[in-house]
């Protein structure tokens, strides 16, 4: 009567057993770069996955689903943080004002996965080529005026925010989106990975190859 429960187990077992042999074929320089020197976080003492995304990107939309289903696997330890392209993109800069801009009002997490369908979904927004009438229009859906979204994003801090990250994103060597970055030292993408399916265990790898350092490991 045990022996569909040991053969269950022993399964399970040797899955766990391969993934864990995957994680270990994960090489530098091959499925994931060093970022030298080293970026500083603003995530405490919490390790940073950041992604470098746009709501131009037809990547960054297929692939958000499954980054939000990361996210939500993260370890204690770990925080995730968004940061926006613009590659001196006119559409990119524009959604990149938008999103810290509701970033600053606190409605960028709410209003993350309703952006990417208004763009690609409903095609109220053109992600070619935004108009920031056409943001602000979205996301007063989210309990800001238009008007009021509109003067946030002229403000000084939006400003240095996007001239900061800007300068942050060519730092990490990023050319390309999606992309992820964790605690600042290592650059990521679903290409590296060999797949974006594989873009998590790296992620927790990464991770954990922190943690283990930080605990002199």
């Amino acid at each position: 009567m045990m022996k569909p429960f040991i053969a269950l187990s022993l399964g399970f077992g040797l899955v766990l057993a391969g993934q864990l042999r995957a994680e270990e074929t994960w090489e530098a320089g091959k499925n994931y770069f060093l970022i030298e020197p080293v970026q500083a976080t603003t995530t405490g003492d919490k390790i940073e996955v950041v992604e470098v995304f746009s709501y131009a990107c037809t990547h960054c939309n297929e692939e958000a689903p499954m980054i939000a289903e990361m996210v939500k696997r993260l370890p204690a330890n770990a925080e995730f943080v968004k940061i926006p392209a613009q590659f001196g993109f006119e559409a990119w800069k524009t959604f990149a004002r938008g999103f810290y801009t509701a970033q600053a009002l606190g409605i960028a997490d709410k209003s993350h996965a309703a952006m990417f369908r208004t763009v690609f979904v409903d095609r109220t927004i053109n992600g070619g080529s935004p108009t920031f009438a056409s943001l602000a229009e979205f996301y007063s859906k989210y309990g800001v005026s238009a008007e009021d979204f509109t003067a946030t994003s002229r403000s000084f801090a939006i400003e240095t925010k996007l001239k900061r990250n800007d300068a942050l994103i060519k730092a990490y060597g990023v050319d390309g989106t999606p992309m992820f970055v964790v605690n600042g030292k290592y650059r990521i993408s679903g290409q590296s990975a060999g797949g974006y399916d594989k873009i998590e265990p790296l992620v927790h790898y990464l991770i954990d190859k922190e943690t283990a350092a930080a605990k002199g490991g």
